[in-house]
């Protein structure tokens, strides 16, 4: 096949924390791909047999360093007979409070096992309440209350005898199944591997007729060597543009183990329409991705919130098999496929706190452990500037797996402009919280992260997806909270699946236990210390309903992996209930004082800014964005017009202290019991 190959060598999306060789891509624009064959799910059989077997055991992911897992692993042992860390707090099953934020389960339907071990659990729910889950080799539709109403194994979906060019053959090695919901056309999309050598690598591809899965679907046959004939890819991650479909996945040599047989992570971009329509599918093909002349391992796929729109995807990537590290690579597909100006972009980051290869996770049974693979970063969601990614983590403190969250703020947006609301992640009872230095470039792009912590529960897998809603212009203030899943297993806690939200504030709820765990996870075939526990977990917001999130996780029952899917909606006194006055935030701050007005009617409000000794503090007038700035004039203000306002009072040039702002009304009405409100905050 003829190919045309494009060398880019792009400029830096941020500039690199010190001097070293720059980024490096090749680019295959316009590959195609015509269409297999129309799989209509009404011909799979509805009754069909799943070995559960040594032979179903799913790839390990790459990157898997053994030896330090294992060094990992008798630290950790070794610690758990200390003592002091012998009676660790245990966490109760009681609700969260009713005032606080948290995730509540409405109902849940059990999946049984799928064939092979761990599940590859994923998930998309429609508008009209139709699920897909997928796990493992087989894919299960869902009415809206839960109940499966059709399953078909992958083999079942890419069968078609009667194909005469490039046929999909007979398969026998699928795993790593994928799916999304595209709300702009009401359709589908599943993606999965096939093979484990260059002999048998492909990845299929299908796209939904109509917005009802059970009816015909249009399916492809993607190479898995795309680039030389020894490769074989593994591992995909998926997220959608409004445009796009956008993949990534890792190529390795035949017959090595996975972090020997490491050759590159790479991007696919597919043109949305094409499959939906049953055309030759067009794609974008991104390879060679070096940093210092180093191929960069595992490239995650970032989701765009709250709607899958825009005509850019970002990509994180971290050093996911390092004992102890800090960087953080960003990458960044600028345009559609169509535009034929899709480029690619690098920027490098540190992280303020150093993540690393997590321990396995604990079960009752002290002769068990369940592997959390590496700290590659799993799944993200990228909301206006701002990105959130999310990757298993070692605690250093305790040793045990825990959940990064790393945030970067003020990233530009593809019209160059920023976006009008950035919020900090505020210090929280759950977890550790740092920030990097406050200036990385003149852009103001920064990274802050949270370790997101358990005394008693060890997590793995997490999936995030936006929980705000899309805002009516792009004046409007950005909702940038999140709902995270994932599983969870400790000492006492056999393994279940559970989730916790972030606010718009950036506050962390408790963990909530969705499905508790019966029983541990034990398949004869694999080695008690290093038995599969998860290799990804699914989660998606119900676009058309406030609130509400359909999830897929694992739990241990029968020593076997079965799969949850539940539907929770969100309980959020400030997000389902807006302030009737004036809110001041977080208290301390380091770099943003939010002010939060609700207002029933048109006012003018004019803000200063004083020292404790009475001293007028100098303030900019905010901005179109309606962001406010130190130093400038003696005093600022605010026309806003009836509804809920949230400002970012930037404070970086203020010296440690505590300061009055003082806001005044000078016009119109709102719903303060006085004309002037003053608040006491601190920076530090």
């Amino acid at each position: 096949m003829k190919r045309l190959l494009i060398f880019v060598a792009s400029a830096l999306l941020f500039p690199c924390i010190q001097a070293q060789t720059g980024p490096s891509v090749d680019i295959i624009r316009n590959h195609k791909t015509a269409l297999s064959h129309i799989f209509d799910p009404s011909t799979s059989p509805d009754a069909f047999l799943l070995p559960i077997d040594k032979a179903g055991e799913m790839p390990m992911p790459t990157g898997i360093n053994e030896l330090l897992r294992k060094q990992v692993d008798a630290a950790r042992t070794a610690r758990l007979n200390q003592k002091n860390l012998e009676n660790r707090g245990i966490i109760n099953d009681k609700a969260t409070p009713g005032d606080a934020i948290t995730t509540l389960s409405q109902r849940g339907t059990d999946v049984p096992p799928g064939a092979g071990t761990p599940n590859d659990n994923h998930i998309a729910v429609g508008n009209d309440g139709k699920i897909v889950s997928v796990m493992n080799t087989v894919i299960r539709v869902h009415n809206d209350t839960g109940k499966v109403i059709k399953a078909f194994t992958l083999e079942n979906f890419a069968l078609n005898p009667n194909i005469k060019k490039d046929p999909i053959p007979t398969l026998n090695r699928t795993y790593d199944p994928r799916v999304v919901y595209d709300p702009y056309t009401d359709r589908y999309i599943v993606l999965y591997m096939h093979g484990t050598t260059d002999k048998t690598s492909f990845i299929v591809v299908g796209f939904s007729s109509s917005n009802d899965p059970t009816k015909p679907w249009y399916v492809y046959k993607v190479p898995g060597t795309p680039i030389q004939d020894s490769v074989w890819s593994d591992y995909p991650i998926v997220s959608q543009t409004k445009e796009d479909l956008f993949f990534t996945v890792t190529l390795l040599h035949n017959g090595s183990s996975w972090e020997e047989g490491f050759v590159e992570a790479v991007i696919w971009q597919l043109n949305k329409d094409d499959g939906y329509r049953g055309d030759t599918l067009n794609k974008n093909f991104f390879h060679n991705i070096k940093y210092d002349g180093v191929s960069i391992w595992s490239i995650c796929a970032i989701q765009n919130g709250p709607m899958p729109g825009g005509v850019d995807n970002y990509f994180l990537s971290v050093r996911p098999y390092a004992q102890q590290n800090d960087t953080v690579f960003v990458h960044r597909i600028t345009n559609t496929l169509r535009s034929g100006q899709a480029n690619y972009e690098l920027g490098v980051f540190k992280s303020p706190i150093k993540y690393g290869f997590p321990a396995s996770a604990l079960v009752p049974d002290t002769a068990f452990r369940l592997r959390t693979n590496d700290a590659r970063v799993l799944s993200g969601v990228r909301m206006g500037s701002q990105l959130h990614y999310f990757q298993n983590c070692m605690n250093f403190n305790t040793m045990q797996a825990h959940i990064m969250h790393g945030s970067i703020y003020n990233l530009t947006l593809p019209s160059g402009k920023m976006a009008p609301f950035s919020t900090p992640i505020k210090t929280g009872k759950v977890g550790m919280h740092a920030t990097a230095p406050k200036k990385w470039n003149e852009g103001g792009a920064s990274l802050k992260a949270h370790l997101y912590t358990n005394d008693s529960l060890d997590f793995g897998y997490p999936a995030v997806a936006a929980a705000g809603m899309e805002p009516n212009s792009e004046s409007d203030p950005l909702d940038p909270s999140m709902l995270v899943t994932s599983v969870f297993s400790g000492r006492k806690y056999f393994p279940g699946t559970g989730a916790f939200y972030i606010n718009r504030y950036g506050e962390h709820s408790d963990y909530q236990i969705l499905k508790k765990g019966q029983s541990i996870i034990n398949y004869t075939f694999i080695k008690p210390a290093e038995q599969r526990w998860g290799d990804y977990e699914g989660v998606q917001a119900k676009f058309n309903e406030k609130g509400v999130f359909y999830l897929v996780g694992s739990w241990g029952k029968t020593n076997s992996m079965f799969a949850y899917v539940a539907r929770v909606k969100l309980k959020d006194t400030v997000y389902d209930n807006p302030i009737a006055e004036v809110r001041v935030f977080p208290v301390p701050t380091t770099e943003n004082l939010q002010v939060e007005i609700q207002n029933g009617s048109a006012a003018s409000i004019k803000g200063q800014i004083y020292a404790m000794d009475g001293k007028l503090i100098s303030a900019k007038s905010p901005s179109a964005n309606q962001i406010l700035a130190i130093p400038g004039d003696e005093s600022f203000s605010l026309s806003i017009e009836p509804g809920t306002h949230r400002y970012a009072l930037h404070t970086l040039g203020l010296p440690k202290g505590v300061y009055i702002l003082r806001l005044q009304l000078t016009a119109g009405t709102w719903s303060a019991a006085t004309d002037t409100q003053t608040f006491k905050f601190i920076v530090q």
